[in-house]
């Protein structure tokens, strides 16, 4: 289902203003639509905000490119994505919402994915907006080699097998390939990933699909992929104050380079690539070059190639996104 956020007045290739795709999900319920997704139903679980991924392909809402699909744009404008070769735009956002227990799972990385998928691996991250008071990460496992995780998966020893961390909201968390993960309650996240669709899960919780079946789980193919004993990444933020704003960078890897703008009044930010933005809190507005657009929550947009720079005003909170360096 595509969704327009408004008329956009007709301008030039250096911003491009995206309608999310919402897709339903057996753990949907109302915190899209309270975040501000008013076409978002109770059976809802994930708006993908920037994406063009052919499961979920946004479609530009302003300018000359007005209906085209993101995928469309970048296979025939790479110049407004630094030239860069991928045949596959490098990155998807998200905005997710989880109602109950996600099922645990893992993702491969980009020599398996497209080994066996004709896809890209799936290293993600995610920054958890609001969270309730029980909600817990599943994160890694106890398991030594993987002859004993398959043990303890065929005999269900969940609770022994998997680990369970208390979780809150502006919690956020790394999760390259290989590592198991989900979570488990009331959660609004944004998720930034790799352009990719592939999930492998080990444990659903007993969930089952629209026609009341069991849904299918991948433990060999998980298993192929998963690091074993667990592996956590090391993960180092980094804080700086800009006037009356403030920006923390939570990531920058050979995946993406991933920011979080606190804006006040206004900031000029640089676009050494182009720059994926999410915004995740109050109003304002984007300027770029002499062009001036409004901006609201929920509201999802490109900073191509075209312009070395641009600039946020308002009191309002974007989360920022960036191919890494080395795909110029």
């Amino acid at each position: 289902m595509y969704i327009k956020i408004g008329n956009r007045k007709e301008r030039n290739m250096e911003i491009l203003f995206l309608n999310p795709v919402f897709k339903e999900a057996i753990w949907g319920g109302k915190l899209l639509k309270e975040f501000g997704y008013e076409q978002a139903t109770d059976k809802t679980g994930e708006c993908w905000g920037i994406s063009a991924h052919k499961s979920g392909d946004c479609t530009i809402s302003n300018g000359e490119f007005e209906g085209k699909t993101l995928s469309w744009v970048y296979e025939n404008h790479r110049e407004l994505f630094g030239n860069i070769q991928d045949n596959i735009f490098p990155l998807l956002v998200k905005i997710n919402e989880l109602n109950g227990a996600a099922s645990v799972q893992v993702h491969p990385d980009d020599a398996y994915a497209k080994a066996y998928c004709n896809d890209l691996g799936k290293a993600e991250f995610c920054l958890y907006l609001d969270v309730d008071d029980n909600a817990l990460l599943v994160r890694g496992h106890t398991a030594k080699t993987k002859d004993e995780f398959r043990k303890m998966a065929n005999n269900e020893e969940w609770d022994k097998l998997i680990v369970r961390k208390p979780l809150k909201s502006e919690d956020f968390v790394y999760t390259p390939p290989g590592v198991l993960h989900g979570g488990e309650g009331h959660i609004l996240m944004a998720e930034v990933q790799q352009s990719s669709d592939i999930t492998y899960r080990v444990y659903d919780y007993d969930n089952v699909d629209a026609e009341g079946n069991p849904r299918e789980t991948h433990l060999d193919k998980a298993l192929e992929v998963m690091d074993v004993p667990h592996k956590e990444p090391r993960v180092a933020i980094k804080e700086k104050t800009l006037g009356n704003n403030k920006v923390i960078l939570y990531i920058d890897n050979q995946y993406f380079k991933i920011s979080r703008y606190f804006i006040k009044d206004n900031l000029k930010i640089q676009n050494e690539q182009y720059s994926l933005c999410l915004v995740l809190s109050g109003s304002g507005s984007v300027k770029v070059s002499d062009k001036e657009d409004s901006i609201k929550m929920g509201d999802a947009f490109i900073v191509t190639s075209s312009s070395s720079d641009f600039e946020i005003k308002g009191k309002v909170e974007v989360l920022i996104s960036e191919p890494p360096t080395r795909r110029k």
